[in-house]
């Protein structure tokens, strides 16, 4: 795979650049191939190379392990996807995304709709729903693997976890700009390069995996991007994956848990065991991924 190297920020075009880490992956096709580089003007972390976008929706659409964990959790949710119907997919009423909608039905239109959760849930409310999704075995109705193919004037637009994944998200929000109606919404989450973890952990951070992942999102960066593309930001907040009670839980049973490790002699199990809690507690204060709302311009 043909991979370029990126000499300048990909999101505000700044030269003030700087290698945090190179980043070490098990995999045999990339291994040490790359850096993870981080802007000093806009504070927006990145991948030292990328490739193709072309290259990698192939990529997307066979599902590589390059851009796929292909663990045992990702194969079993696949072979349901495919074996079952689209009415058995599970909707998600509760999505934080309903609570920022003031209309109960329209165009929707979402970037990566992946197992179709959110976008089964769209279309029981009434919606009018189409998809962009380069991974082959999502076949529903309304899903396009061309842009070119999605019809304009959409209401709402979500891109979940996607722009990450792109190669330009820039360009990809001004060709979804020309689909969106005058006022209407953009949601969107991605990974926040200046969490406490991505700080911290650099490139043993989960979030940091090539080719899968290939932009960490500041909130400086999140403003320029989004400007670039036409739109105005509504919302910008960062939020965890850690929930509150588990992490109480957790504290509550930790005595035991150590007094276990002591009785075994695993001292290097105590030591991760507070340095996980100390990593979650850091989390909930400033968590590594954003949450953004904007509209069109």
């Amino acid at each position: 795979m043909k991979l370029e190297n990126l000499n300048q920020c990909p999101i505000c075009n700044s030269i003030k650049i700087f290698k945090v880490n190179n980043i070490k992956k098990n995999i045999k096709e990339i291994k040490d191939t790359f850096d993870l580089i981080k802007c000093q003007d806009c504070s927006h972390r990145f991948i030292s190379k990328i490739p193709d976008q072309i290259e990698l929706n192939k990529l997307y659409e066979i599902d590589s392990p390059l851009v796929f964990g292909g663990t045992i959790h990702e194969l079993n949710q696949k072979k349901n996807f495919i074996e079952n119907n689209f009415e058995d997919i599970e909707p998600q009423f509760n999505h934080w995304i309903f609570d920022y909608i003031d209309q109960n039905q329209g165009s929707y239109l979402e970037l990566g709709p992946g197992l179709c959760r959110l976008y089964k849930t769209f279309y029981l409310k009434g919606w009018k729903c189409q998809g962009l999704e380069q991974r082959s075995f999502i076949k529903i109705n309304g899903i396009k693997k061309d842009i070119k193919d999605i019809e304009n004037n959409n209401d709402v637009v979500a891109a979940i976890d996607v722009l990450e994944h792109l190669v330009d998200p820039i360009e990809m929000l001004k060709k979804i700009n020309s689909k969106i109606k005058k006022g209407g919404k953009i949601f969107l989450t991605y990974p926040h390069s200046e969490s406490f973890k991505s700080k911290i952990l650099k490139d043993r951070w989960s979030m940091v995996s090539p080719l899968a992942h290939i932009h960490y999102f500041s909130k400086k960066s999140t403003k320029i991007m989004l400007e670039k593309a036409g739109y105005k930001i509504l919302v910008i907040k960062d939020y965890s994956f850690v929930e509150l009670r588990r992490l109480i839980r957790n504290i509550i049973k930790l005595p035991i848990f150590v007094l276990k490790d002591i009785f075994k002699l695993n001292f290097k199990n105590i030591f991760y065991r507070f340095i996980e809690l100390f990593l979650n507690i850091l989390d909930l204060i400033n968590g590594d991924q954003l949450k953004v709302i904007a509209k069109k311009m």
